[in-house]
């Protein structure tokens, strides 16, 4: 009899999880940073060795709860300072349309006019959060977003970076990071489903 209930028990919980794991499939996606599109670019206009740009994405986000990208952008340099140029930078969609970038500061920002730009010393990062002008909506339309998992699609993130050297030599770069989105896998969705609340 103990065994049975235990049995019962037990078929309840993989049928709950099954269903959970199910449930995110269809309504949660992975974004993923293309690092080699990045990497690239860097080589191209020699930044390597200045420049180091991460995406610091969660593992997974439910589609109406992807609002902004957070991203750390260090200066590797020894004596070049970098200036992030944020009403120069946007965000383009996946029908190739363009977006003010908005960088989030606290959680009751308004939409500003002008963007003070972010100033990154030598040796020094910076952690930054950045969004639209809908900042506390999500990025992408559901359906768009859900969409772009299935072709799949990109969009971008196009960032403005001035270079001061020390000898006052300033150079303005422009890059390009491209985020994929993608299904989430069988594997990562039970997972969710199984892990405490």
């Amino acid at each position: 009899m103990t065994n049975l209930f235990i049995l019962t028990v037990y078929a309840i919980i993989v049928a709950l999880a099954f269903t959970k794991a199910i449930e995110s499939l269809e309504t949660q996606i992975v974004i993923e940073g293309d690092s080699d599109f990045l990497d690239e670019q860097l080589d191209k206009q020699e930044l390597k060795e200045l420049i180091e740009i991460k995406s610091k994405l969660e593992s997974s986000y439910k589609i109406e709860e992807f609002k902004s990208l957070p991203l750390s952008i260090k200066n590797k340099s020894e004596d070049s300072s970098l200036d992030i140029d944020w009403d120069r930078c946007s965000i383009r969609d996946f029908e190739g349309g363009g977006r003010r970038a908005i960088r989030i500061l606290d959680d009751d920002q308004e939409v500003p006019q002008e963007q003070v730009a972010t100033i990154i010393v030598p040796g020094a990062s910076s952690t930054v959060k950045v969004s639209d002008e809908k900042l506390d909506k999500p990025l992408f339309e559901d359906k768009k977003l859900k969409k772009a998992t299935e072709k799949p699609d990109y969009f971008y993130l196009g960032l403005s970076i001035k270079v001061s050297q020390p000898d006052g030599n300033t150079k303005t770069h422009y890059l390009s990071l491209r985020f994929i989105p993608k299904k989430l896998l069988w594997k990562k969705a039970l997972s969710l489903a199984l892990e405490p609340k």
